[in-house]
């Protein structure tokens, strides 16, 4: 390099590499063939040098020059992002589908094309629609494929993505029934498991079973299923409804090509007799469909159906079991309505037990901001929320016959004391971290562990 600075050229850049990566690339744009004849002889005096010649471009610029050029005479949309959802890079089909000249693309944001896509959740995570959902640009109408781009070193955490590659590809306005809305997950707390096990899975071709109560999602899990599918792209989609399947269902069915996505909810509500014969087409091979199913659980199936599902299935948690993050699934409600969520209101919804899970929560905040609006608020605040109306369904009356209520309570509080170990773990545990969690001083909790016999382990402070 001090060869260089002594003739005054300026490098702008370099890199290393070549088929056998012992080769030294130096980008000097503004060399003079007199100064290329200059130093060539002090190069070769380097030790190490074996050889110096002049090319056109470095193997990066290469790479970039023919990237471009072939990006250039794509004739369909192509665009990068980053993870504030900018454009990166885009080629001139896509500069003419936004209405804008090529030079403006990079550096504008995304969601000014695209207002109505749900950027924030496809930015936030890996398990959005990736195949086939349809947007409109300045009228037209057109299918996008989403790749994300994440970071190896963690591939699944929520701050896993560099950012994503776009594709649009141009379709003919299609009757709404054909294909579902597309469905952007909420992965917060435990649903993120499930969303990345429907991320995993959905790109397969085994049939696959999405189980949960009433109003935990599966629905939106199924009709999600179908844009995580590389067949959302060209393939055909059905839909069908347990309630209402028959035998002409299941004519037609055997019927579709390979080439199809089956979304069936509620399978359990098939009657017994069709289960059957579903399963048994589906086992020998006469079902051709990806088939996406829907049910309350395995175990409300038929038994051919456990046997063909058991490895293929995701369950989907009740909103009771995400507590945590129950406040944060409601202000996801309420984003569209602008109204915000009171901190006394958040605590109130985590309190409740949801027995109609997300359905009953949507319910609860409908009401509350129509309560809020009658009073000229912009927030959902506890006074807002209507009352419950549930009864508390708990296994007290059967479990505690014979026990006194201290018994009973320190059965209780026993069980959730070892529950509480057994997340933080076998490598030790500490009263500060358990108290913390439990909201009580640690020297309650190590008195409690000492009662209890569950501080065999030892306990640090």
């Amino acid at each position: 390099m001090s060869i260089f600075s002594d003739y005054r050229i300026n490098v702008r850049s370099g890199e290393i590499g070549g088929d056998s990566g012992d080769k030294v690339y130096l980008s000097a744009p503004d060399l003079l063939v007199a100064q290329y004849q200059s130093i060539e002889k002090s190069l070769h005096r380097v030790r190490g040098v074996r050889q110096v010649r002049r090319i056109e471009l470095i193997p990066s610029e290469r790479r970039h020059f023919e990237l471009d050029t072939l990006l250039r005479h794509v004739t369909y949309p192509v665009l990068s992002v980053d993870r504030s959802g900018r454009i990166v890079a885009a080629n001139q089909a896509a500069a003419r589908a936004f209405g804008v000249s090529h030079s403006l693309v990079a550096g504008m944001s995304l969601q000014r094309f695209l207002p109505r896509l749900q950027l924030a959740e496809l930015l936030r995570g890996i398990t959005a629609p990736r195949y086939g959902f349809p947007v409109t640009v300045r009228g037209q109408e057109f299918a996008v494929d989403w790749s994300p781009i994440a970071l190896a070193e963690a591939p699944g955490a929520v701050a896993s993505l560099a950012g994503a590659v776009l594709t649009l590809q141009q379709r003919e306005s299609l009757p709404s029934s054909e294909a579902p809305p597309p469905q952007v997950l909420w992965d917060l707390d435990r649903r993120r498991d499930s969303c990345l096990r429907l991320q995993q899975m959905a790109p397969l071709d085994e049939p696959l079973l999405i189980c949960g109560e009433r109003g935990a999602g599966k629905s939106t899990f199924l009709r999600a299923a179908y844009y995580l599918s590389p067949l959302a792209d060209s393939g055909l989609l059905r839909e069908y409804q347990g309630s209402d399947f028959s035998d002409s269902s299941l004519s037609e069915m055997l019927l579709l090509p390979c080439d199809t996505i089956v979304l069936l909810d509620d399978l359990d509500l098939v009657p017994e007799s069709l289960q059957q014969a579903l399963a048994e087409h589906l086992l020998q091979g006469k079902l051709r469909p990806r088939m996406v199913l829907s049910a309350r659980s395995i175990s409300a199936l038929i038994v051919p159906f456990r046997q063909l599902l058991e490895t293929q299935q995701i369950v989907l948690p009740p909103l009771r079991s995400m507590r945590p993050a129950v406040a944060g699934f409601a202000e996801k409600i309420l984003g569209e309505s602008g109204f915000t969520l009171d901190p006394a209101a958040a605590h109130a919804l985590a309190t409740r037990d949801w027995p109609s899970n997300f359905s009953g929560l949507q319910d609860c905040l409908q009401a509350a901001v129509a309560h809020s609006q009658g009073r000229g608020g912009r927030s959902v605040e506890v006074a807002d929320l209507p009352a419950s109306g549930v009864e508390e369904t708990l296994p007290w009356t059967d479990w505690g016959r014979g026990l006194t209520l201290k018994e009973q309570m320190d059965k209780v509080e026993r069980a959730i004391l070892a529950e509480q170990l057994e997340v933080q773990g076998s490598a030790g545990h500490s009263t500060r971290d358990l108290a913390r969690r439990l909201g009580i001083s640690h020297t309650a909790v190590a008195n409690k562990l000492r009662k209890y016999g569950l501080n065999e382990g030892g306990a640090s402070s």
